[in-house]
């Protein structure tokens, strides 16, 4: 039964540069220790292994590692650095792939071993949808674009996550946790179920984590553009 969400959540730089465009067919980031052009498809696989090891590392270690994830910010970030015409895929792609991960973790610590549900499938859609949003925002980025587009997320996501909560207790599971009324659903968003950690601490720790992901992605990618000494990159074009 689901109590509360967790986690479902061509201008070359000098010296202080940023990610650049330098050519249709590799990216550029001159940063101080790493002054070399990187392929588009090398960036997105160490977005993707970076966010997979983080999130298996973060289930093996809960003591010493906050429950945040980095795969909104990977979603949404990397859609605006990454090729438009698959960019978007980043977030899902790599949610399938720490799924599976997980698949062996969970297997031999409580037994389960299925991946397949109906709230991995709206995961799915709403990473996409942040991808989205993250190619929409790069064509004039800002960082109030950039913070207000990240809070968006992080609420798109939590509602819809409690949302799926209230209605797999009342319809499913059929449970007396909710109230199957407005009220009830008012409740999976604001407070949670009694003897529960109230749920809108989620929203408060899910929108930190993005955001702090959102300006660890920023400072890699387009230091430029975040500290104010370069102009705003744009999404490449190619495939």
């Amino acid at each position: 039964m689901l109590r509360s969400v967790k986690e479902r959540r061509s201008v070359s730089g000098g010296r202080h540069g940023s990610l650049a465009f330098g050519c249709e067919e590799s990216f550029t980031v001159p940063l101080s220790f790493m002054k070399r052009e990187i392929s588009p498809v090398y960036l997105a696989l160490i977005l993707v292994l970076g966010c997979v090891m983080f999130r298996l590392l973060s289930s093996v270690f809960p003591d010493f590692i906050p429950n945040i994830s980095p795969l909104m910010a990977i979603a949404y970030v990397g859609a605006m650095y990454l090729p438009r015409r698959w960019g978007w895929l980043v977030g899902p792609v790599t949610l399938v792939l720490t799924d599976i991960a997980f698949l062996q973790v969970n297997y031999r610590t409580d037994g389960s071993g299925s991946m397949f549900s109906w709230w991995a499938v709206i995961s799915l859609g709403i990473y996409a949808a942040a991808g989205g949003l993250g190619i929409l925002i790069a064509r004039r980025k800002s960082i109030s674009k950039i913070v207000s587009g990240s809070v968006g997320c992080s609420l798109l996501f939590y509602v819809a996550a409690n949302t799926f909560s209230w209605w797999h207790d009342v319809v499913v599971q059929m449970s007396p946790g909710y109230p199957a009324t407005l009220a009830g659903w008012w409740q999976a968003n604001t407070i949670g179920l009694p003897g529960y950690t109230p749920t809108w601490t989620f929203l408060r720790n899910g929108v930190a984590g993005d955001l702090f992901f959102v300006f660890l992605l920023l400072l890699v990618l387009d230091r430029g553009f975040l500290l104010g000494k370069a102009p705003a990159k744009t999404t490449p074009s190619m495939a």
